[in-house]
């Protein structure tokens, strides 16, 4: 069952662009000495951290997504290829950046090479395997796999995906979203995600109906998903420990959020809002490869400034507030560090950070 017509789905465009500056909000909560402090003492601080937290979620539906949509023109050679120049490429460029700037003190103390201790050549083997040279780099290797089994993806499109789809959301429920440096327990996780966001675009009218004949029953559940798991941070033994309500949250949030903005697929979009997150989602890919550079950056800045003792902060709504404040500008930033890149280097730029569209 492939896509008929390939249109462009000005939804998921936005949606994309949503979840890129979610994933930085999320990190930029993050920098906080006393981030458990601020969770208990803070509804708000914890409310926000909740509810930004795993928007790799929908990274990975929107990709799933849009790999459906483009099954009509998909060649496993041009397919590679694509993701390779777009994805392993920059993800090689950032590594080196990384292990150049932030781990060069530890790896200059190892020996070069070595079967019986750990040595250079094991420490960055093991860092790029895993993506934890740089705290959103977990992500590539888990992907990466993902794009490696398209073949086998693109023939479970050719089929009718839908009760595939509803066990799926079962089972990231049960099994629980693993270490961030465990890129095939992470594929357990959400490459069921991605075969979630394959069935969406594939029934897609089929689920924006059903989301409209059932929209405050939905919203409702989507209202317990994030209440039970907001509730868990306070209450012990409540009897949900071992269940994963966050990642079926944001499949319901990112399903809901397909009904909402379906309109614009449907209409000529020129307004400011839409022309915000379209530039966002267009320039997604290197923000994401950026961003955490940019805030380490900033932390630095902040650190030997008298606004130091900020980060060690208890207070929730201070820490709310700088968070916005850091997440304004670590975007910005990560924009400027994009367009000077792609001036400097023009179409050699997707190697480096990935493509700007």
């Amino acid at each position: 069952m492939t896509t008929v017509k390939a249109q462009k789905i000005h939804s998921i465009h936005v949606l994309r662009g949503v979840a890129i500056m979610m994933i930085v909000f999320s990190h930029c909560l993050g920098v906080f000495i006393n981030n458990k402090t601020l969770i208990e003492n803070s509804y708000l601080y914890s409310f926000l951290n909740l509810f930004a937290f795993n928007f790799t979620t929908f990274f990975v539906l929107i990709a799933g997504f849009l790999f459906q949509h483009l099954t009509y023109k998909y060649n496993t050679k041009t397919y590679y290829l694509s993701k390779f120049k777009t994805v392993v490429c920059p993800y090689i460029s950032v590594s080196i950046f990384c292990f150049l700037f932030f781990h060069y003190q530890q790896l200059s103390q190892l020996p070069f090479f070595s079967v019986t201790q750990t040595s250079v050549m094991s420490q960055i083997s093991i860092m790029m395997l895993t993506g934890s040279q740089l705290l959103p780099l977990w992500f590539i290797p888990m992907i990466i796999i993902i794009y490696i089994m398209a073949p086998l993806f693109y023939k479970l499109s050719q089929k009718n995906l839908i009760v595939a789809g509803l066990i799926c959301m079962f089972w990231v429920v049960m099994f629980t979203k693993p270490d961030f440096t465990k890129p095939l327990l992470n594929l357990l996780h959400y490459g069921p995600v991605y075969l979630i966001g394959m069935m969406t675009r594939q029934h897609y009218e089929i689920i924006i109906k059903a989301i409209k004949n059932n929209l405050y029953l939905i919203m409702a559940f989507l209202g317990l998903c994030f209440f039970v798991t907001f509730v868990g941070r306070y209450v012990d033994n409540l009897g949900v420990e071992k269940l994963w309500l966050d990642t079926l949250q944001k499949i319901i949030l990112f399903m809901l959020a397909l009904y909402f903005l379906d309109r614009l697929n449907h209409k000529t979009n020129d307004g400011m809002v839409y022309k915000f997150f379209s530039f966002m989602a267009n320039i997604s890919f290197p923000i994401y490869f950026i961003h955490q550079i940019i805030i380490i950056e900033l932390l630095k800045l902040i650190q030997v400034s008298q606004l130091g003792s900020i980060l060690k902060t208890e207070n929730g709504e201070l820490a709310a507030i700088v968070a916005v404040c850091l997440l304004i500008f670590t975007l910005a930033f990560s924009v400027l560090v994009a367009c000077i890149i792609k001036f400097i280097l023009k179409d050699k730029s997707v190697y480096v950070i990935g493509s700007i569209r």
